[in-house]
């Protein structure tokens, strides 16, 4: 993913916005045709991670400025990410039970899980000729414009000269993620509440894009808490992902008891002792903030060169 072309930190903000939608945007569109290409599961990952970059942006500055003409836009890079998301969880279910296979040593586990990868192969297969819908000609041409459109008639409202430059802009925004992410971290002392573990790790990565963002004001000063918070947001990303698994795993064993299940029973095993691997990971890290001051030390980056 290309970093924003840093501007002038003491440029109009309203303008810097502008120009970053238009580059996040271009981005998106860039990577569909390798969102397409069969042969390279990466490309839906890719085009992904851009559309929720595209999404971050949005959403950070929709505190801060009027985005209601982009509205309509928001709701189809919406339905996009959904599309992606549900490709990319197949994609990325398909290589951990070809990983978990390979693994295996008992035939008849080797056998359940390979009838597990065959439906998901299935599944992904209807899920990837609805995304193509998306990724249509029409459907592209026509979010384009909408697009385009959305920021012209932004620039036009919003000819006035903007209050904020970029660095007060970031401080307010990174703030908030901050605060967001703080309000809910007590999370990680209960590690059975799944919902709220998930939050804390949404929260994390909305905080991460914030700071990346915004790197270029404070340069080397902000980048390693950026480096950490990805730590973080990968060990409760991890541990998400096996949440998900086990959920879907017990409900299998319950719809299924009359049957045998050698392969869900070793499955949820392995899951279960991942999940722990991760939350223990988590932890530890957050111990180390705690330690080192890790939180009152990004407030004080932010608080620089006011």
């Amino acid at each position: 993913m290309k970093e924003i072309i840093e501007l002038d930190s003491s440029t109009n903000t309203f303008e810097w916005v502008a120009e970053i939608l238009r580059r996040r945007f271009a981005e998106v569109l860039a990577l569909r045709d390798d969102a397409l290409n069969a042969e390279n599961i990466e490309g839906v990952h890719q085009m992904r991670v851009a559309t929720r970059r595209l999404r971050s942006v949005l959403r950070d500055f929709s505190s801060l400025m009027d985005l209601h003409h982009l509205k309509k836009t928001k709701k189809e890079l919406k339905r996009l990410a959904d599309s992606l998301g549900k490709v990319r969880d197949q994609d990325v279910a398909i290589a951990a039970l070809e990983k978990l296979r390979e693994k295996a040593k008992r035939q008849n586990i080797k056998n359940g899980i390979e009838k597990m990868i065959l439906k998901r192969q299935g599944i992904r297969e209807n899920r990837k000729n609805s995304l193509m819908e998306i990724l249509a000609d029409s459907s592209i041409e026509s979010l384009r414009d909408n697009f385009s459109k959305a920021i012209d008639d932004l620039v036009q409202k919003n000819e006035k000269t903007f209050s904020l430059v970029p660095k007060e802009a970031g401080r307010e925004i990174i703030a908030k993620s901050l605060q967001e992410f703080c309000d809910l971290s007590e999370s990680l002392y209960n590690p059975f509440n799944s919902e709220d573990l998930h939050k804390l790790r949404i929260a994390a990565k909305r905080l991460r894009y914030a700071i990346e963002l915004f790197t270029f004001c404070w340069s080397e000063q902000i980048s390693p808490f950026a480096k950490e918070i990805t730590e973080m947001q990968t060990f409760l990303g991890e541990l998400h992902d096996c949440d998900v698994w086990i959920e879907n795993l017990r409900k299998r064993l319950i719809r299924e008891k009359n049957k045998k299940s050698q392969a869900d029973f070793w499955l949820l095993s392995r899951f279960t002792k991942k999940r722990t691997k991760n939350y223990r990971a988590a932890l530890r890290l957050w111990g180390k903030w705690r330690k080192n001051n890790f939180i009152k030390r990004l407030k004080a980056v932010l608080l620089t060169n006011q």
